[in-house]
């Protein structure tokens, strides 16, 4: 077990990490800029073009960034305890697949020349998401025996190949503006930086996590077997339920601000149990550092070493997050 010094000192480097990387997401860019020059903006004494890229650019995206990294990374964790498998993620229980396919079908069927029609879009994530994950979970309920983690997981798989297929033939009959903003959203491009969003949204997202915090207990009784989380007391098919709710919730409003993104709850909640073990109440907060660091990270290489060529934030965190998948399934045992 680590020691209090340790559990600190763990924390201060995480801290540590995610000040250098929004201070250098923060100086990076189009513009030529400096670390000197973003200091500068928040003294107050930079040119009025400079604190314009700062505070209407670059500042809303980072934040963006840290709402929907953080937010993934937690609706990992609570999926991986639910699940008991270190592969689950948003996107293996068809959260991602449900709300792309109900985006799908809002640019299809909507004139999207319309300012209004476009701003319904994240209301269609958010119902195609969750109505995604109920019908999973009531399909791979069993009548006197709730909900089995595996059954989930596989039930999960089977749904996001069948809403993927679906999708797939929707998209093929758009014109190809509405096809290039659906493939740009399933990408993972980052939508939500802007301050309009962020003031809406972020309220929301804050008070998920510290819902989400609040259930740590539960939790850390989740991670064990379900004879001895029923003798200490745990109502086990109520808290799988309510985990269930928490995380889809997580995942659908991040996808509102960054788009399809995935691995970055996969990634963060492994990497985080592996530094801080198997206590939520240090793995919740620790994963949402590892989060957001991953997604500012993908975010900035996007922009800056990739500038001209119109990846999206999600493509990039694909490229980090597949190996890492792939090691995963060869050193998990079976």
């Amino acid at each position: 077990m680590m020691s209090y010094k340790q559990i600190r000192l763990r924390f201060a480097l995480l801290l540590l990490l995610l000040v250098l990387t929004v201070a250098v997401s923060l100086s990076v860019g189009y513009a030529n800029s400096s670390f000197k020059d973003v200091f500068a903006v928040f003294g107050g004494s930079k040119s009025r073009l400079m604190l314009l890229i700062i505070s209407q650019i670059r500042l809303p995206r980072i934040i963006a960034c840290i709402l929907g990294g953080a937010s993934l990374a937690l609706a990992g964790v609570l999926l991986q305890t639910l699940t008991k498998n270190p592969l689950a993620d948003s996107g293996i229980l068809g959260i991602n697949t449900g709300a792309g396919l109900a985006v799908a079908f809002a640019v299809g069927l909507t004139d999207f020349s319309n300012p209004a029609a476009v701003s319904m879009t994240p209301i269609f994530a958010m119902l195609g998401g969750g109505t995604t994950i109920m019908a999973v979970y009531f399909i791979s309920r069993k009548k006197n025996h709730g909900v089995s983690p595996n059954r989930l997981i596989v039930t999960g798989v089977g749904v996001s190949s069948m809403l993927s297929g679906a999708m797939v033939t929707i998209i093929s009959k758009l014109d190809d503006y509405k096809m290039s903003y659906i493939v740009e959203w399933l990408s993972g491009k980052v939508t939500g930086g802007n301050w309009t969003m962020l003031t809406l949204f972020a309220p929301i997202l804050i008070l998920l996590w510290v819902i989400t915090y609040s259930r740590s207990y539960a939790l850390n009784i989740m991670n064990l077997n379900e004879q001895t989380a029923l003798a200490l007391g745990l109502q086990l098919q109520r808290e799988r339920l309510y985990t269930l709710i928490l995380s889809t919730a997580l995942a659908a409003f991040s996808v509102i601000l960054v788009g399809n993104i995935t691995f970055v709850g996969l990634v963060a909640g492994h990497i985080t149990r592996r530094i801080f073990g198997g206590d939520h109440r240090l793995v919740l907060p620790a994963s949402m550092f590892v989060g957001i660091f991953i997604l500012l990270t993908a975010d900035t290489i996007g922009r800056v070493l990739l500038v001209g060529t119109g990846i999206p934030t999600g493509i990039v965190v694909s490229v980090i997050g597949a190996p890492y998948f792939l090691y995963l399934m060869v050193t998990k045992p079976s």
